[in-house]
């Protein structure tokens, strides 16, 4: 399309000697607010607009006075040839609302207004819809588009051929009713991607690829494609048909509007549609297998792989272009596998007022949000973040065993977790509605240990509540009493919780009536409780009793590769409750942590980056951000450059000798080198071009 195609064409011209008066009479009779106007010599010598006229006669000029002092030399003019992709830029770009249309010989064929721009603009997207319906209706795959509470909302005519299906039976009904077994939580809840799923719909077997609806910032819903596969070659075409499935969503992709690009789990570029080649200015083949952060340094892509976290309508500035970003993770078997990021680049001018105005609305927003959402939320198994084996083995078996009321006994390292299980595995029982109540054994005074847990009666003793007090079991009558550090409960109150074991019924202090209650028992301890039975200080039938089932919490410093997942989680929360923006860690910063041995475990990690937080001051957290104690740790034994001490976690004098003897024991791999230095790659390279080592 050219302008040619969407000017407004045969505009009147008027003279540069004419009139006041007649350029009156030829824009009341044209309905432009602006003429062309030429001179003797029929050349375009400017342009006369309706704010000319107004400031002529607002000088005192009279009908018969000609236009000469009053129209405007200074004119845009565009070539009628004009591709229409050219014409966007220049819109956008230019403060001037008209321009006049030229031919190759300078002549005037028409004028162009941004009016003609928008009526452009509405053809092009009525015709973009009726393309998007061809597609979705000659397409060779089924498509099912939900809304945001997953009532179908559009099946595609191939998709009623393959599960002999009609549109009126199924629209407006929700997706599970019509199409069992394939849960669209994630994707609408969470905004992840749900590639190469199996399903046996109405009789037939497809495979489908489910990706989150996402309209004005917020996921609306979800679009569901899908392909039959035949009984006889299910197996061997299921390759075939997941390359189908990724071409059909890259000619999807290709219809957006919005730059899109996928990365796999090295961060690499896997996917780009159209937009996204015209957004960087580079072909496909120049952008696929590249890294992100080359293509785009300030990406955020590489921290949705790392935390799993998506987000959704993030104003970002790329290459001074202001951006509305969006990225989700791509997860498959529970694990991330990439993710796609989606950049909205054109049109943004009409949304910049209200983005700023929204952005402080949002700050001031934040912290409380943040804390009704803390005071809204229950632990759940979900929140517990490991990607460590044994304590993933742990999760699974302690969520199969929550649905039971048999005892559960968590032990483990101080700061491992233990109240968190405590708390998951009774937010995933049955119980989930009844009291969750918490006990801390080293806590109460002995005294009062009896009377605490199992209540006492009125004027049981002297300064007793007249009304008597419910203890412990009662209170938590109907859900589970979390009994910690039970390894310090009195010996002598341990034949009484072992009798409530045994008939679930308490007596209060000083009452002669026993109370059947219903409450499943959770303790933890710390101590090695086998010895203490040994040494005669915990009674070995109670020990019997409460280890039925046993977890013990594996500690953080056995399952370093989670101190980086938790430590983005802590950075995540702390950010939302403080009302921060801080994006990442530095690398020196994640050495230190790694480098640590966490003897308070997931507690000091947590306390750590509540500190951090804290004291950071911009949006990378840095290695001065962390305790002193951290910034002096040494890099944990068995890394790449662990024999090498990080004798310079701070940007300080570095010599020549020391950076070669860094490089030497690193066999020359700066990535390491910087890192057992305690120093950031960029700066090792400046060292380096100092010391003329490159």
């Amino acid at each position: 399309m050219l302008l040619g195609d969407i000017m407004t064409p045969n505009v009147p011209l008027l003279k540069a000697g004419a009139t006041l008066q007649e350029a009156v009479k030829l824009l009341r009779r044209s309905k432009l607010d602006v003429l062309p106007v030429i001179d003797e010599e029929g050349r375009l010598a400017g342009i006369f607009t309706k704010a000319n006229l107004m400031d002529a006669f607002l000088a005192g000029a009279t009908p018969d006075e000609r236009i000469t002092p009053h129209y405007q030399r200074r004119v845009e003019t565009v070539r009628v040839d004009t591709p229409y992709e050219t014409l966007e830029e220049m819109v956008k770009t230019s403060p001037v609302g008209t321009g006049v249309v030229v031919d190759g010989d300078n002549n005037v064929v028409g004028i162009f207004t941004k009016v003609d721009m928008i009526m452009s603009l509405f053809r092009k997207t009525e015709a973009l819809a009726a393309q998007l319906k061809t597609v979705y209706d000659s397409m060779h795959n089924g498509v099912i588009v939900v809304d945001g509470e997953t009532k179908i909302q559009l099946l595609n005519q191939p998709a009623a051929k393959i599960l002999h299906l009609d549109h009126g039976d199924v629209l407006g009904k929700p997706f599970a009713s019509v199409f069992p077994g394939v849960d669209l939580e994630p994707v609408i809840a969470k905004s992840q991607w749900l590639i190469g799923l199996k399903a046996h719909w109405n009789g037939a077997a497809v495979m489908c690829n489910i990706s989150p609806l996402v309209a004005e910032g917020e996921v609306q819903g979800a679009i569901v494609i899908f392909q039959p596969l035949t009984e006889l070659d299910q197996i061997a075409s299921e390759l075939e048909t997941t390359k189908s499935l990724s071409e059909t969503l890259s000619a999807v992709l290709n219809i957006a509007y919005e730059a899109i690009i996928l990365v796999n789990e090295e961060a690499s570029i896997s996917l780009v549609n159209e937009a996204a080649c015209r957004f960087f200015r580079k072909r496909e083949e120049e952008l696929l297998g590249r890294p992100i952060e080359e293509v785009m340094p300030n990406s955020r892509l590489p921290r949705t792989l790392k935390t799993g976290l998506g987000e959704v309508n993030e104003v970002q500035v790329i290459d001074g272009q202001p951006c509305i970003v969006s990225r989700s993770p791509i997860v498959r078997h529970g694990r991330v596998i990439g993710a796609v990021g989606k950049i909205t680049y054109q049109r943004l001018e009409e949304v910049r007022e209200l983005s700023e105005k929204l952005a402080e609305m949002d700050r001031e927003l934040d912290y409380y949000r943040a804390k009704v959402q803390e005071a809204r939320k229950l632990v759940t198994f979900h929140q517990i973040v490991t990607v460590n084996k044994r304590m993933k083995r742990i999760k699974e078996e302690a969520e199969m065993v929550a649905r039971s009321t048999s005892t559960v006994m968590l032990t483990g390292e101080s700061g491992t977790g233990k109240e968190l299980f405590a708390e998951a595995i009774h937010n995933a029982s049955p119980r989930r509605k009844g009291p969750f109540v918490q006990v801390n054994c080293a806590a109460i005074p002995e005294p009062l240990a009896e009377s605490e847990l199992f209540g006492y009666a009125p004027g049981a003793f002297t300064g007793a509540q007249r009304e008597g007090k419910p203890g412990k079991f009662l209170l938590a009558n109907g859900g589970t009493l979390f009994l910690d550090e039970i390894g310090d409960m009195p010996y002598n109150l341990q034949a009484k919780l072992l009798r409530f074991l045994e008939d679930q019924s308490v007596t209060p202090v000083g009452g002669t009536k026993s109370v059947q209650v219903d409450v499943r028992i959770i303790t933890a301890t710390n101590q090695d409780l086998w010895r203490k039975v040994e040494a005669g200080e915990f009674r070995r039938d109670l020990y019997y009793r409460l280890n039925v089932i046993n977890f013990q919490l594996v500690p953080l410093r056995e399952r370093p590769e989670d101190i980086l997942p938790l430590a983005y989680l802590f950075l995540e929360n702390y950010n939302e409750a403080f009302g921060m923006r801080i994006e990442e860690i530095a690398p020196e910063a994640r050495n230190a942590l790694l480098a640590h041995s966490w003897p308070g475990n997931v507690r000091e990690l947590r306390n750590v980056m509540e500190r951090a937080v804290n004291y950071a001051s911009g949006p990378v957290l840095e290695l001065e951000d962390l305790p002193y104690y951290l910034q002096e740790g040494n890099l944990p034994a068995g890394s790449a450059a662990a024999g090498v001490k990080t004798a310079f976690p701070r940007k300080g004098p570095l010599d020549r000798e020391t950076v070669l003897q860094v490089l030497r024991k690193c066999g020359g791999n700066k990535s390491q080198a910087a890192k057992a230095l305690g120093i950031s790659r960029s700066w090792l390279y400046e060292k380096l071009r100092q010391y003329d080592l490159l």
